[in-house]
């Protein structure tokens, strides 16, 4: 089982935005995808999300092709966190948080409840959405995704996959919500959730996903376990600049530098919570 791009092309503003890509999110795994800017992230998970049709290739869910379910099927499997965290209408935070359950409606308190004391959002309560800050958003929307692929109908089993695409769900947070969120992503694929996240940051990619896909002019360079992507080569082919990635013998994790253009220094690694 599994949500998957193959041989996905797609052309948006007479360029092509995708270049014969494939991708599999796989329930049970935290799948980062990366890729210097403009490299196609976005498009391709918004391929797997239904919302663009590819001009060659095809999105999959579960061996059959994503066009043949509509919006309805599709929201009962996978949940997506958009880039952008504005509403037209200022609702309330339970509101935006109810707002993603699809399920019975006796079901919906105890998701939204569970949702709020996972992301620590107790404090928000009550308050008007367009009047918090660009963080606190970005994790009411990520605890709305998680509200929706909590849903479960009676006769359900726990085994049933769901999926969870975010697109730069770290985007506007501080370090420690950074961590609290991607904790919580694999919190979920342990749950039998194919979580499929777009990061910029790459020592979190590092640190909390099980696979990694490169992406660079909209094609997958390179696609495995984060030791098997994260290469001097293959990150500095695909960004373009000199990078350099170490083992850190405390943190017994890879991290990642960007080299100093006007010294052999690197650069300290964004982020090593």
């Amino acid at each position: 089982m599994s949500l998957s791009a193959c041989g996905v092309s797609l052309r948006r503003g007479g360029a092509w935005a995708l270049t014969n890509a494939s991708l599999d999110v796989t329930p049970g795994r935290l799948t980062a995808l990366v890729g210097p800017n403009g490299a196609g992230k976005s498009t391709i998970l918004r391929v797997l999300a239904g919302e663009l049709k590819p001009d060659a290739g095809c999105a999959r869910l579960n061996g059959a092709p994503l066009t043949r379910f509509g919006v309805k099927e599709l929201s009962r499997v996978r949940a997506v966190m958009q880039q952008s965290a504005s509403m037209a209408f200022d609702f309330l935070v339970e509101e935006v948080l109810a707002m993603g359950w699809v399920g019975a409606d006796d079901g919906r308190a105890a998701a939204v409840g569970a949702a709020v004391r996972e992301c620590g959002l107790n404090h928000l309560l009550g308050r008007r959405f367009n009047t918090l800050s660009g963080g606190e958003r970005q994790r009411v929307q990520f605890a709305r995704a998680l509200v929706q692929i909590s849903h479960r109908d009676g006769a359900a089993a726990a085994a049933d996959a769901r999926y969870l695409l975010l697109d730069e769900p770290t985007a506007s947070l501080d370090l420690t919500h950074e961590s609290l969120v991607l904790r919580l992503a694999r919190r979920a694929a342990q749950r039998n959730v194919g979580v499929l996240a777009v990061l910029h940051d790459l020592n979190l990619a590092a640190r909390f996903a099980d696979r990694v896909t490169l992406l660079a002019g909209g094609a997958v360079v390179a696609a495995g376990a984060p030791d098997a992507v994260f290469t001097d080569a293959a990150l500095s082919g695909a960004y373009g600049a000199a990078i350099r990635v170490e083992r850190h013998a405390q943190l017994q994790r890879l991290v990642v530098h960007a080299l100093d253009e006007d010294s052999n220094e690197g650069r300290p690694p964004c982020s090593l919570q």
